[in-house]
């Protein structure tokens, strides 16, 4: 394989027989490996478990704008977005072609749980428990937090490095891609 659209092409094909650990492993790695994270390129999908467990894929919300937050509990300034977040999520509170992810990367799902509880988001929440070693982390180049991933309605990057939503620019940048 020599891009990621083989790779991906592949995957859909063959994926299934891969029913191995090791398989999957190696599988992810040379996936890993020819991914391309310039914007454009084919966003990686992951797959995560909500608060009731229920796993969800990046790949559920093609036809929406997707802004993906990457945070934590321990994450001071991750935990200083939130209310910018909520703000966010509320000026675009009737507009369908935008969705809002927060992926956390705590480990202790208890403590999540409860920070959850405690600030009750109106926005999707996701948990990565294998923290910066996650598929997540090594695909998109995460190495610090919070970090704003933002993707087309295609499924493709926009950005790995968007505005915060604390950002006095963040409204504009939304806009100028939510109606493209």
């Amino acid at each position: 394989m020599k891009s990621y659209d083989q790779y991906l092409s592949l995957m859909d094909r063959y994926g299934k027989y891969l029913v191995t650990p090791s398989l999957k492993a190696r599988a992810e790695a040379i996936g890993t490996a020819l991914y391309d994270t310039a914007p454009g390129s084919i966003a990686a999908d992951f797959t995560y478990p909500d608060v009731n467990g229920k796993e969800v894929s990046l790949s559920d919300f093609k036809g929406k704008v997707v802004l993906v937050d990457v945070w934590a509990t321990w994450c001071g300034p991750c935990c200083m977005e939130i209310p910018y977040m909520e703000k966010l999520v509320k000026h675009y509170a009737k507009n369908k072609k935008i969705e809002f992810l927060s992926i956390s990367l705590d480990e202790n799902q208890k403590k999540w749980k409860k920070k959850l509880t405690e600030d009750k988001p109106e926005w999707k929440q996701f948990i990565c428990p294998d923290n910066f070693q996650s598929t997540l982390c090594q695909e998109y180049d995460i190495d610090g937090i919070p970090r704003f991933l933002f993707f087309d309605k295609k499924g493709k990057i926009i950005s790995l490095g968007a505005p915060r939503p604390s950002s006095s620019k963040i409204i504009e940048y939304i806009d100028q891609h939510i109606n493209r």
